[in-house]
């Protein structure tokens, strides 16, 4: 009678082992409560933690030109528009924003400034040049291209593959880059 017990006992266990296994994880602990916010970046002032806020809706948006929204937008109308959910008005081309703000050297550069670059340039009636190719005179000195500075060497922009974060020391950017501006008052 002892092996019966024994048998029962064991095919008993395995059988709870059994359903324990099909049963799942336990369900998660209720919660604590409200999620307190992450802090701010230490100095962030609340125009660049608004432009912080409105970069979220804009990576990975499709480039479209002359555009200005999360629907498409092209480099200036991405910093526009960033600028815009600041408080700050700012002109709507590569060229009309060059010529506004505070220049900033590039080992100055801090989150929110704007890097220019003479990559993507063109005129009417002429070929597109691109960085580190021959082109004809006037090209050096134009520019064409921007995207907002994140930290770090880091910058975000709208190009033709669409809005999409890149480094300033990467060739192309570095042999292009033709300075930076700051708009936001009282900057850094």
């Amino acid at each position: 009678m002892a092996v019966t017990f024994r048998s029962f006992l064991g095919a008993a266990l395995s059988a709870v082992w059994l359903l324990a296994g099909c049963a799942g994880p336990p369900p998660p602990p209720p919660p604590l409560g409200p999620v307190a916010p992450l802090p701010a970046p230490m100095g962030r002032n609340p125009r660049e933690m608004a432009l912080e806020r409105a970069l979220g809706d804009f990576y990975g948006a499709p480039y479209r030109s002359g555009g200005s929204s999360p629907a498409g937008v092209d480099c200036s109308g991405l910093v526009q528009a960033l600028y815009h959910q600041a408080g700050v008005n700012l002109p709507r081309t590569v060229a009309q924003q060059f010529q506004e703000g505070k220049p900033v050297e590039r080992g100055e550069l801090h989150f929110g400034d704007v890097v220019f670059f003479n990559r993507y340039c063109q005129t009417q009636g002429r070929e597109v040049f691109m960085a580190g190719l021959l082109a004809p005179p006037g090209y050096a000195d134009e520019v064409c291209h921007n995207g907002f500075y994140l930290g770090g060497g880091r910058f975000i922009h709208a190009s033709p593959r669409g809005v999409f974060i890149s480094r300033l020391d990467a060739e192309v950017w570095r042999v292009s880059y033709r300075g930076a501006r700051r708009y936001l008052p009282g900057g850094k």
